[in-house]
């Protein structure tokens, strides 16, 4: 439906009439001298500015000229802990691993109160709408009880964090809602080592009923990778600490992807965060099923001085995202500056790759497609102008220009409150 057919169907507000260089729609290539019809608080037309100015242009409420900019749907962050935000950890000279990690958090951490949360929370927001990010996935635990809603941008894809390994159902581990309740989060199981097996079978089973995006972390330390296989090493000593160890639980003998697997809980649904320690494989098992990945490079570097291997998922077309994870172990929450580091450590990968992972890639793993992630007929608002220095010519240049240009903190929403 092209968007005077939209606005025939009923819309009453007059369009607007977004004009740049360039357009980077997130699906398919870049238009040059591009332009994006909005209407209210939806896009009703992309294409080439001529077309669209000649279309809407005697009866646009406004025609607005991005000079020397890129036109590019918000970055959407697939992977954070907002709580952590208020954390000042400085990053390590040399990665600690995961052990010594733990500790410091547990340390820098403490007790939160309802009130130093609802600030860790306000903070991050702030700097992620600051820099471009119009969708976070949040991770959360406990669940939000005495913490004030947030409101305004970015908006939050909330993923309850159930934890327990010594727990055998869901129920013991989430609070239910009340009768009539409507329930406004998903839900992301801790990990293999930090939830029982049982209640991250179960807590799929509740998101897969809602048809609600699960996430949870996969593969993304030794430890957890020996853990598993062997059941032996820090994760069991940790467990054993917190007084949450099960005594009747056997290792699978084999890695986390092949576990989950076998856990039934692989299906294009399902987010597997960090992806690091895989082989090909896991690789293989994760593309056949179907299930997404968000790659936290900063973060696994800040940890453990390693990589994903982000160009075997690629090549299977897996569908990526990119996330910041948190505060505790990054030091920023700017997403543009995570696609910045993916083109500095994997010169294979094409920029054009990586933005769509910051945009449409995260909309696929927060189950918001055709609302976010692109700019299209029938996309939500806000979106981004970024100006792009120099001239870039083709798709990968574009793209590039807009990951440094946002990574520097340069852009400007676009949002439903514009007016001439």
């Amino acid at each position: 439906m092209n968007g005077l057919t939209a606005l025939r169907a009923g819309a009453t507000e007059p369009v607007q009439i977004h004009r740049a260089p360039w357009v980077f729609p997130g699906i398919g290539p870049p238009i040059a001298d591009g332009a994006v019809a909005v209407c209210g608080d939806r896009i009703v037309e992309v294409g080439k500015a001529r077309d669209i100015v000649g279309r809407y242009g005697a009866g646009a409420a406004c025609l607005w000229d991005h000079e020397e900019s890129a036109l590019v749907p918000a970055a959407i962050n697939a992977h954070t802990h907002l709580d952590f935000s208020g954390l000042s950890l400085a990053k390590p000279q040399q990665p600690p691993g995961f052990a010594r990690w733990v500790f410091s958090v547990f340390e820098a951490k403490g007790g939160q109160s309802p009130l130093k949360r609802r600030e860790a929370r306000s903070k991050g927001r702030a700097e992620a709408a600051e820099t471009g990010t119009v969708w976070l996935g949040d991770v959360v635990n406990p669940p939000l009880d005495g913490v004030a809603h947030d409101r305004g941008l970015p908006f939050e894809r909330r993923f309850v964090e159930v934890l327990g390994f010594s727990a055998r159902t869901l129920e013991e581990v989430l609070p239910a809602p009340q009768d009539g309740e409507p329930i406004p989060w998903s839900l992301a199981a801790h990990s293999l080592y930090g939830t029982s097996w049982d209640v991250i079978r179960q807590a799929k089973a509740w998101t897969r009923g809602r048809r609600l995006p699960f996430s949870i972390h996969a593969a993304e330390h030794r430890e957890e990778t020996a853990f598993v296989r062997d059941g032996e090493g820090f994760c069991r000593d940790l467990l054993t600490l917190l007084g949450r160890w099960d005594a009747a639980w056997r290792p699978s003998g084999t890695s986390p992807v092949r576990t989950l697997e076998a856990l039934g809980v692989l299906d294009p649904q399902t987010l597997l965060v960090h992806m690091v320690h895989v082989d090909a494989d896991d690789w293989d098992i994760t593309a056949r099923r179907g299930a997404c990945v968000c790659f936290c490079p900063r973060s696994n570097l800040w940890i453990e001085g390693t990589l994903p291997k982000i160009e075997e998922a690629i090549r299977r077309k897996i569908p990526c995202a990119l996330g910041t994870d948190s505060r505790a172990s990054n030091e920023d929450l700017n997403l543009f500056r995570e696609g910045a580091a993916v083109l500095d450590a994997y010169p294979g990968v094409e920029p054009a790759v990586v933005l769509r992972m910051m945009t449409l890639g995260g909309a696929r793993a927060l189950g918001l497609e055709g609302s976010f992630g692109v700019l299209a007929p029938g996309a939500a608002m806000p979106f981004l102008a970024v100006p792009v220095a120099g001239r870039p010519a083709t798709e990968n240049e574009v793209a590039e220009a807009i990951i440094r240009q946002g990574a520097a903190g340069r852009g400007a929403w676009i949002g439903g409150e514009t007016s001439c």
